[in-house]
């Protein structure tokens, strides 16, 4: 039996949560929907999809009125943990909430390896 969109989802979120070191992850849309997520209790999926989408299209503005390319990652480091986005395609967003004391570099090769496996599967029809 093949599995759903959205179970191939659910799978790519799961396996980036044993990484760890990771509070919430989640897939958004470039609009700021949320299509999944894991996230605990305290953190509201719908407003941290939102959020870094605008995230996400600041940085876009930004780098194409610096004329610097496309944005590959973004990072915002705070007292509780990072925030990391990395394009998913061209039409979703992977992000991921960290620890404070995260492996960073371990967290970007992973979302790497996963925002490519969510451009696939949400390139499909």
């Amino acid at each position: 039996m093949t599995k759903t969109k959205k179970e191939r989802l659910d799978d790519v979120l799961t396996d980036l949560l044993r990484v760890g070191q990771i509070k919430a992850c989640g897939i958004v849309s470039k609009e700021g929907l949320l299509i999944n997520s894991r996230t605990p209790p305290d953190v509201d999926a719908r407003i941290f999809s939102a959020l870094c989408s605008t995230i996400m299209g600041a940085a876009e503005a930004a780098s194409g009125q610096m004329s610097t390319g496309t944005v590959s990652q973004i990072s915002v480091k705070t007292e509780k943990g990072t925030i990391v986005l990395i394009p998913a395609g061209f039409k979703a967003i992977l992000t991921v909430l960290t620890e404070p004391d995260a492996q960073i570099g371990l967290i970007f090769y992973e979302m790497e390896t996963r925002s490519a496996q969510v451009e696939e599967i949400l390139g499909e029809l």
